[in-house]
């Protein structure tokens, strides 16, 4: 049976800390909660719950997402994040089996991250799951339904975190590669490292990549490989640029370093593009995804188009012919006529691009 999911979005504070309304300010085109609303309703969720405090009716007004529920805190000046927790588990606690909870201004977790906490929930006897980045732990937590009662009786020491200290048996805690978990904006600095990492967070940077790299376990090889291939595609970006096409330099860089990230699994390029998809990385995931074949071959180079040739320049981690790299292939699949013309399309396709960069064959 399909499980349904809620998630608690705690918008009741009164910014503090910060200096000014925190869930209106501006990221990019949307506000702070609009961000973290639309995460969530990116993901599926079958409930959305905001609790409200301070300025209620400004946050409620300001809100243009579709079917929200509004849970109020009246005593918002008094009272902590705990309560407005409860207030939000007692109006959602009987229309979802898991839930979601978090405060407002956690708009840039991964849809990577919450879909594994889920799958793993689904999947396990843990009741609740936290995520964390580089050991701290963060946000959204991800808890059972059957869980809330455990929650509601709390006296509110500690918070939600004194209820995972005294059900330690049914925690887990989940490691992922995604920032956004411990990012918020209780104060100015905070917010704007919000502010630059929204301009940033579409493309991995170097560090980033090879904390993606050890986090799916890639091996050795696979890391030696992927940095080969990084200085063939910069060689060939270099060649391009005095030509005056001008690419994605970043674009090339993180795609040739995460183009195996899933080597191992069956259709390790569609997997790996998914994961990336899932993390944020859009245009890193569609360079991967063609980077064992392209779909069509363009007169036009662009980013992917250098990094599947790269790659085919490449043999484990040393600079190798086209000819060297497809030989053991050819060799090994002479007697499959359709493998055999799959290696020879993408044999073909590396030729070609050589020949339109290089000039010969």
């Amino acid at each position: 049976m399909k499980k349904t999911v809620g998630s608690i979005i705690v918008a009741a504070g009164l910014s503090s800390r910060l200096k000014d309304f925190k869930p209106l300010m501006k990221i990019g085109s949307s506000t702070i909660i609009e961000s973290t609303i639309n995460n969530f309703k990116l993901l599926g969720v079958d409930e959305i719950v905001v609790v409200t405090g301070y300025r209620e009716n400004v946050l409620k007004n300001s809100i243009s997402c579709e079917n929200i529920r509004f849970v109020h805190n009246s005593n918002y000046e008094i009272t902590h994040m705990f309560d407005s927790i409860c207030l939000g588990l007692k109006e959602i606690r009987n229309k979802v089996d898991l839930i979601f909870i978090t405060p407002a201004d956690s708009p840039f977790v991964q849809q990577f991250t919450l879909k594994r906490m889920m799958d793993r929930m689904k999947n396990s006897n843990y009741e609740i799951i936290q995520p964390s980045y580089e050991g701290k732990c963060g946000h959204p937590l991800l808890i059972s339904s059957e869980y809330v009662n455990t929650i509601l009786k709390h006296d509110g020491t500690n918070g939600l975190q004194g209820v995972i200290t005294y059900k330690s048996d049914s925690y887990l805690n989940m490691s992922f590669v995604d920032p956004g978990i411990v990012m918020d904006a209780d104060k100015k600095p905070d917010y704007q490292a919000l502010l630059k990492y929204n301009e940033i967070k579409g493309c991995p940077s170097v560090e980033m990549c090879e904390k993606m790299l050890n986090h799916f376990q890639a091996t050795d090889l696979v890391k030696s490989h992927s940095h080969k291939v990084m200085e063939v595609a910069l060689s060939i970006n270099e060649k391009l640029e005095k030509r005056g096409l001008i690419l994605d330099k970043d674009a090339i860089v993180a795609a040739s370093m995460l183009h195996d990230i899933a080597k191992g699994n069956p259709h390790h390029g569609e997997v790996g593009a998914n994961w990336l998809m899932e993390m944020g990385f859009e245009i890193i995931s569609n360079i991967v995804r063609e980077h064992m074949e392209l779909k069509e071959l363009s007169p036009v180079i662009r980013e992917k188009e250098v990094v599947y040739l790269a790659d085919k320049l490449v043999m484990e981690n040393k600079i190798c012919s086209i000819e060297e790299r497809f030989l053991l292939k050819e060799e090994l699949f002479k007697s499959n006529e359709i493998i055999t013309k799959v290696v020879e399309k993408r044999k073909h396709q590396a030729m070609l691009l050589y020949d339109i960069i290089f000039g010969t064959g």
